[in-house]
């Protein structure tokens, strides 16, 4: 032990990285070859493109995508706006000491440690026709009862699992875009003095192109959760439609043994589309970036 060097200690890590090597690109043979007819139990294990068919040719699951690509894209746009809204209030905060950054920063990093599942309960109880909120409005005579109260949860529209993403991934964004915005205030703030600049001016014409790439990443990061994401929709949605998560699950919890293909490829195409969103993501970032760092220089 005492004979390894620095440079050597990465051997230490070799039985943890080889099982972890062994498991993973075994779950993915495993799901692969379900998916085309392998391993399948209690049937004919031999090559087939059945499942994909099914696939295909299943209507319900087109629906669940649609809902799934429609609430994410929606929840997403939503926290992406008000995330640069509050990042110009913070802007503001940290230039003129309105309030205290840190107490604010706090405040706003607050449903970062909220669980989803936690967060998703917390919506249903507030937003719910005989909920908090509707209870409140009818002793406030503002409603005269709870029918009045507009359908927010549990609804086709997906009005509940929509507020929840947007509670809890705007702090992530704020959170990954304020150490450049402080970075941008140290180094820029002198050339807005000397332009003249307003503080809404500076925000649109320094900061904003600078936290751009920042901002288009977190799109990609949430987005990419929202697609797969299962305590929210499940607790949130609705029988029909359902999201692809709660489809896909209870596939897998009320139908036969035959569909373990189907779910398998399913899961294989989700993960597909993952790395590609993963591979665009990672395309923008470096044309991004380069611009990042012109504008630094």
């Amino acid at each position: 032990m005492k004979m390894l060097g620095k440079d050597n200690k990465i051997f230490l890590l070799f039985p943890f990285i080889i099982y972890m090597i062994f498991f993973y690109f075994y779950g993915i043979f495993y799901g692969i070859s379900t998916s085309f007819g392998y391993n399948t139990i209690g049937g004919i294990s031999k090559f087939s493109l059945k499942n994909y068919f099914e696939i295909f040719n299943d209507n319900n699951l087109y629906t669940s995508i649609l809902f799934t690509g429609r609430i994410s894209l929606i929840s997403g746009i939503i926290s992406l706006t008000l995330s640069v809204a509050i990042i110009y209030l913070i802007y503001l905060n940290l230039k003129r000491k309105i309030l205290f950054p840190t107490f604010f920063q706090k405040i706003i990093e607050a449903p970062l440690f909220v669980p989803y599942l936690v967060a998703a309960y917390g919506i249903l109880i507030l937003f719910m026709q005989k909920g908090v909120l509707s209870t409140l409005l009818i002793n406030l005579n503002i409603i005269s009862k709870y029918q009045d109260f507009p359908i927010l949860t549990n609804d086709r529209f997906g009005t509940g699992i929509i507020i929840t993403y947007v509670w809890k991934t705007i702090p992530f964004i704020v959170m990954m875009s304020l150490p450049v915005v402080r970075r941008i205030i140290n180094k820029w703030e002198p050339l807005g003095y000397l332009y003249n600049m307003s503080d809404f001016k500076f925000f649109i014409k320094i900061i904003l192109p600078l936290i751009f790439p920042t901002l288009i990443i977190s799109f990609f990061i949430i987005f990419s959760y929202f697609i797969v994401a299962f305590e929210t929709p499940y607790l949130l949605g609705v029988t029909y439609p359902k999201s692809l998560s709660v489809y896909i699950y209870e596939l897998y919890s009320r139908g036969s043994l035959s569909n373990r293909g189907i779910i398998m490829g399913i899961n294989l195409l989700i993960s597909i589309f993952t790395l590609f969103i993963g591979y665009l993501a990672f395309k923008i970032l470096n044309s991004l970036t380069k611009y990042s760092e012109k504008g630094w220089n």
